[in-house]
């Protein structure tokens, strides 16, 4: 199973969405998990209300659980710096990185890149990638 953690310690810059629109890009040819790791329980929250069809929400303690069970699991995470990033970013084959382009909001990245730079020191393979979020043409 691969697992891609959507992460940046800045709320409001569009991980949840991101998650949701790659689960869903995914989830026509695989078997795709979304793991909420958010004490907000954005996810979650959604799911009760829109009712997210086609896609497994799983409790984040279970991912040991339904790894057989899935082909890709995306981890959304807190918009803060959680203690439990760097041990996703150990088990991730994928980080993203979501940002708006504003100074304030690239700057804030900063601290993610510093944790995922350590966890690739231990987990070289370890892919990551920034995605500019929320741009509209001007």
């Amino acid at each position: 199973m691969k697992i891609i953690t959507i992460a940046h310690q800045k709320g409001g810059v569009g991980k949840t969405s991101l998650a949701l629109n790659i689960a869903y890009c995914l989830k026509h040819s695989l078997r795709v998990a979304v793991l909420d790791s958010d004490p907000q329980g954005s996810i979650s929250g959604l799911g009760e209300y829109v009712g997210l069809k086609g896609l497994d929400l799983v409790p984040i303690e279970n991912l040991g659980k339904v790894q057989n069970q899935y082909d890709v699991a995306i981890i959304d995470t807190p918009p803060y710096l959680s203690t439990l990033l760097p041990d996703f970013f150990e088990l991730s084959d994928y980080v993203l990185i979501p940002t708006k382009a504003g100074v304030l909001d690239v700057m804030a990245i900063k601290a993610t890149i510093q944790l995922l730079i350590e966890a690739q020191k231990k987990h070289p393979n370890l892919k990551a990638g920034i995605v500019l979020n929320m741009i509209q043409k001007s």
